[in-house]
């Protein structure tokens, strides 16, 4: 953040811009936040006519670990936080579900394609509602950092904001690194790893060369876990049975351990992680109708490129009779199927390869899910900084 863009101003004429902090309920989250009062505070001190580079809008989403802004504001105090201009906003999850339409998508296991049948608005269903289709733990945790991604990228908006901060750090990022490859969505890397830019603003990532480690260690010298339960918490990840972990759980405990004696092993993830490219030939490029993100090879007919989708034909009249009667079975619950969404026209949509496996390893072949925007909205948004 040494750009010239966040550096103290002496004209008020001059535009600030506007940046909102993605706050987590965890370590780097704090930390980073201190980091940037302090930068505010130091730039009102370089003059009587210093003025603060840019204006700060803090972000947080109430979940299931929301966020007490009073202990932050007793930390820092009211007159310091507004002296600063620092504002907070905080979003519910629940009003983002009911803000859009529900659609309801099917996954066809047999031919790997999915469909939406048209949206309906429901001010009734709430995100834990939502979560409560899913049994499998890692698909919840998955979905539901797909939920708070889209509502900070909302919010940016709403707030006229042209820089995201992201609190993650080199740790953190490898975790993503290691998660999205495990569940299939290595094409997300580079948007994680690199400056990517969303619309109109970009995201960055401050903390990217700082270990969790070293963040918990700034964290305790301030004190300021205090300022949350959850920092507080002695529990540690790996007293969890393994039954009960989720991917990024697993990985993070891998991390936690080997950071301390091996942190080299960290920077060597991201860095790899961070010189991984999207294909640059792919033509007419669609989007994930869950994750929004760009689907660069068909997961269907990468999938059949790589396995063998045929079977051996039928040999003897018992073979062929039972052969029959499975079309006639299959095609007789297509005519069912069909009678009952004839009204609704369900439409084909595209899933990207993570989304596909996500869903079918947590056996969900039915999903409500609220609407985004459009194809051509989100064709456009993920552009790739060309500096990085």
């Amino acid at each position: 953040m040494q750009d010239e863009k966040f550096k103290v101003k002496f004209n008020e004429r001059k535009e600030r811009v506007r940046v909102l902090f993605a706050m987590n309920n965890d370590h780097q989250t704090y930390v980073l936040f201190d980091i940037l009062v302090s930068m505010l505070a130091e730039q009102l001190t370089q003059g009587p006519k210093a003025l603060r580079g840019f204006d700060l809008i803090v972000c947080a989403i109430n979940d299931s670990t929301p966020i007490d802004f009073s202990k932050i504001v007793e930390y820092y105090t009211t007159e310091e936080l507004n002296r600063l201009g620092i504002e907070f906003v905080s979003v519910d999850c629940d009003s983002y579900v009911q803000k859009g339409n529900i659609e309801r998508l099917k996954l066809n296991t047999q031919t790997m394609q999915a469909y939406a049948s048209p949206g309906t608005r429901d001010n009734s269903l709430t995100c834990q509602q939502l979560f409560e289709q899913i049994s499998d733990k890692s698909t919840t945790e998955d979905l539901m950092h797909i939920i708070r991604e889209d509502i900070w990228i909302q919010t940016a908006r709403e707030k006229n904001c042209t820089i995201l901060i992201k609190p993650d750090s080199m740790t953190q990022m490898a975790v993503e690194i290691l998660s999205d490859t495990i569940r299939g969505r290595g094409s997300e890397i580079p948007l994680k790893t690199q400056e990517v830019f969303i619309g109109d603003f970009e995201v960055i990532h401050p903390l990217r060369d700082v270990l969790n480690s070293e963040v918990k260690m700034y964290s305790r010298a301030l004190s300021l876990d205090n300022l949350s339960p959850i920092l507080q918490q002695t529990k540690s990840v790996s007293d969890v049975s393994t039954k009960n972990k989720t991917v990024r759980e697993m990985v993070n405990e891998y991390f936690a351990s080997l950071e301390v004696e091996y942190p080299e092993t960290v920077s060597t993830v991201v860095k790899i992680g961070a010189k991984l490219g999207n294909s640059s030939g792919s033509q007419q490029i669609q989007h994930c109708k869950i994750c929004k993100v760009p689907i660069y090879h068909d997961p269907k007919q990468w999938i059949e490129q790589i396995t063998v989708p045929g079977s051996v034909p039928p040999q003897t009249q018992e073979e062929f009779a039972n052969h029959q009667r499975y079309l006639d079975s299959i095609n007789g619950a297509e005519t069912e199927e069909d009678a009952q969404n004839d009204s609704n026209q369900p439409e084909e949509v595209k899933l990207c390869y993570g989304c596909m496996v996500t869903l079918r390893v947590s056996n969900v072949f039915e999903l409500q899910w609220p609407s985004g925007p459009t194809e051509e909205q989100v064709l456009s948004e993920y552009v790739l900084d060309d500096d990085s």
